[in-house]
């Protein structure tokens, strides 16, 4: 088996136009993409200082939700249309 060196610019998820990882990161309500080099390491894999705790943290907890738009027939659409979320059951959210 061939070991594929994690970085990002073998990843699907790089987007070397932006320079930026595609994943969406959501910070105080703002979404944001992480900006890289393809010769970085993968920044979801590694720690991180977390200042609000003052600790070492990592991604473990990562949990995805995922978002589109369907139109009236149901269809997936970059239009106008209902908005419709999936999210991991483990993942509480109020409406």
């Amino acid at each position: 088996m061939k070991n594929i060196k994690r970085i990002c610019g073998n990843c699907k998820l790089y987007d070397p136009s932006q320079n930026q990882c595609s994943v969406i990161v959501i910070h105080e309500g703002q979404k944001l993409n992480i900006p890289v080099d393809a010769e970085d390491d993968c920044f979801f894999e590694q720690e991180y200082f977390d200042p609000t705790t003052k600790a070492m943290e990592n991604f473990n907890e990562i949990k995805e939700i995922k978002m589109w738009v369907e139109d009236e027939a149901g269809n997936k659409t970059s239009g106008n249309g209902v908005v419709k979320i999936e999210v991991p059951d483990e993942i509480d959210i109020e409406n």
